[in-house]
Parts: C-alpha cells; sequence; structure tokens
C-alpha cells in the first residue's frame, strides 16, 4: 500500500465528521452550472468519491446515468456503500483506469473530479488516462468547494504524504489540460471555489 493510500483509509474513518453540516447544499450549488451537461450524460465517471458525499447530488441531476465511482481507499469505499448502496464503486487508481469498451472505444461521456485533483501524483499522466476513456467532446469538470490557496493551505498543513498536494493556478491547469489532451474551456479561480471545465479534442 502506497502512502497516499495509507494516508486516505486512515482519514476515511474522520472525514465525514469533520465536514460543515450544508455540505449537501454546498455541492448542489457547485453542480449546478452544469446542470445541462450532467443531464445530458448517458455515462459518468467520478474520480476520488470519498465517502459518498457527492454520488446522491449527480443523481438529483441525471437520474438515469450510468454513474461510475473510484477511489484508491477501500476504507473510503465502505463508506460511500454505506451512504449509497445501489451506487457502483470500484477501487482504482486514476493514472490506471480499468475501464475500455470493444475495440477500444471509450466508455463515458463526463468525468468529475471533486476535491481530487491534486492528489493525481502525475497530473498530466492522469489527464491522458481521463480522456483515454472519454468521448470525443467529452467534458472534464474539476471542482473543489474551496478556494485554491485553502485547499493549498490545507494541504500544506496535513503533513506527509499530501502536503505538496496543490491546486495550480489558472494558466498553470489550462496548460495541464492542453497536455492531458483537453481544450480548457473555463478555469474559475475564486476565493470560494475552484473550477476547470476541459473537453476532450475530437469533439464539436
Amino acid at each position: 500500500m502506497n502512502d497516499l493510500r495509507a494516508f486516505f483509509e486512515d482519514l476515511a474513518t474522520r472525514w465525514d465528521a469533520q465536514q460543515p453540516h450544508d455540505r449537501q447544499e454546498v455541492l448542489r450549488l457547485l453542480l449546478a452550472p452544469f446542470a445541462a451537461e450532467l443531464g445530458a450524460a448517458q455515462a459518468i465517471l467520478e474520480i476520488g468519491c470519498g465517502t459518498g458525499a457527492l454520488v446522491p447530488c449527480l443523481r438529483e441531476r441525471a437520474p438515469a446515468v450510468r454513474l461510475v465511482s473510484i477511489d484508491l481507499a477501500h476504507a473510503m469505499l465502505w463508506r460511500a456503500w454505506q451512504r449509497c448502496p445501489g451506487a457502483v464503486l470500484v477501487q482504482a487508481d486514476v493514472h490506471r483506469l480499468p475501464f475500455a469498451l470493444p475495440g477500444g472505444a471509450a466508455a463515458f461521456d463526463l468525468a468529475v473530479c471533486h476535491n481530487s485533483f491534486p492528489h493525481f501524483a502525475d497530473a498530466p499522466s492522469a489527464l491522458r488516462e481521463l480522456a483515454r476513456v472519454l468521448v470525443p467532446g467529452g467534458f472534464l469538470l474539476v471542482l473543489h468547494d474551496l478556494g485554491r490557496e485553502q485547499v493549498n493551505a490545507i494541504h500544506s498543513r496535513a503533513g506527509p504524504p499530501v502536503q505538496h498536494d496543490w491546486l495550480p493556478p489558472g494558466e498553470e491547469m489550462r496548460r495541464l489540460l492542453r497536455q492531458g489532451g483537453f481544450r480548457g474551456l473555463q478555469v474559475q479561480d475564486a476565493a470560494d471555489r475552484y473550477v476547470a471545465v476541459g473537453r476532450r479534442n475530437g469533439g464539436r
């Protein structure tokens, strides 16, 4: 077990207790600008689902979608299953996604990385892997319900192995998206949230 997975296996027992009481409403508001993209999706991949807080919010926006949620830590997935017993949960690493359709066809038309992007050990490699499993023109949403400076400060104080897991500033994120095979459509680097939207190359 690597250090990052061990960190999140340990954190799983305390994570929900550390969240604000209005967390579900905050997550709903975070998803609201993407109602059209979520509603049109047939298959969504959630990266770093943690204890499953975003799953009900995604289901509200896209009730008929095929939703697959992955996380590195088994303990996080166990708590996600307790929260959402019908969810499709897979223990996997974003750098080596276990999804492929016959003939190399893509498996998803939208991917959501909520509060997980800073923990990608090799962001360009992870983005290329996400592009591999997305259809041409598929959307990538990188969402944080805190601002970049706050996220980076929290990780800095947390110590190894996440103390250097930082969100990049806007221009750096756009560069990473391009490197990974996406067109950077939006980067919102605000005091209370961080949102980056990419679209896989090859679509309209």
